[in-house]
């Protein structure tokens, strides 16, 4: 009768996980319309391009994404997007720009990284190059014997 019981609780803690999990997940991604869901995903596909730049207004904490003529501002809920002829201002919801936005600072950190991987290796060069000179310079005025 024992064993029973503990199937039985296992069965339904593992059905109440489930079920929790699932109701978090439907929380945190909410019901996009086809609008909204276009606009998500070009957002996504226009910060992954390595040829866009990225910028984030500090204060506001409002993201700007631009790429050729086409230009993109998210942030509290809506997101602008402007071809230069037209604009269009669309609702999002603030759990998938909260969403958005981490995947924005996810990308500008890549890239910040990878900057400062370029710029590590340029200043060793240049450090080098110095300290080579430096160690000529020594040698070329030491006293001769």
């Amino acid at each position: 009768m024992g064993e029973f019981f503990k199937r039985l609780k296992k069965k339904l803690s593992i059905k109440l996980y489930r079920l929790c999990r699932s109701l978090s997940i439907t929380e945190s991604r909410p019901k996009l319309d086809s609008i909204q869901f276009e606009m998500a995903s070009t957002i996504r596909r226009m910060m992954s391009n390595q040829e866009s730049n990225l910028l984030i207004a500090p204060i506001s904490n409002v993201c700007y994404i631009e790429w050729k003529h086409y230009f993109i501002r998210f942030g509290d809920s809506s997101a602008t997007i402007t071809n230069g002829k037209f604009s269009y201002y669309i609702w999002l919801p603030s759990a998938t720009t909260d969403r958005l936005k981490r995947q924005f600072y996810n990308h500008s950190e890549e890239r910040r990284a990878k900057l400062e991987g370029v710029y590590d290796k340029k200043t060793l060069k240049n450090l080098k190059a110095v300290s080579g000179e430096l160690s000529k310079e020594l040698i070329s005025s030491r006293p001769q014997k």
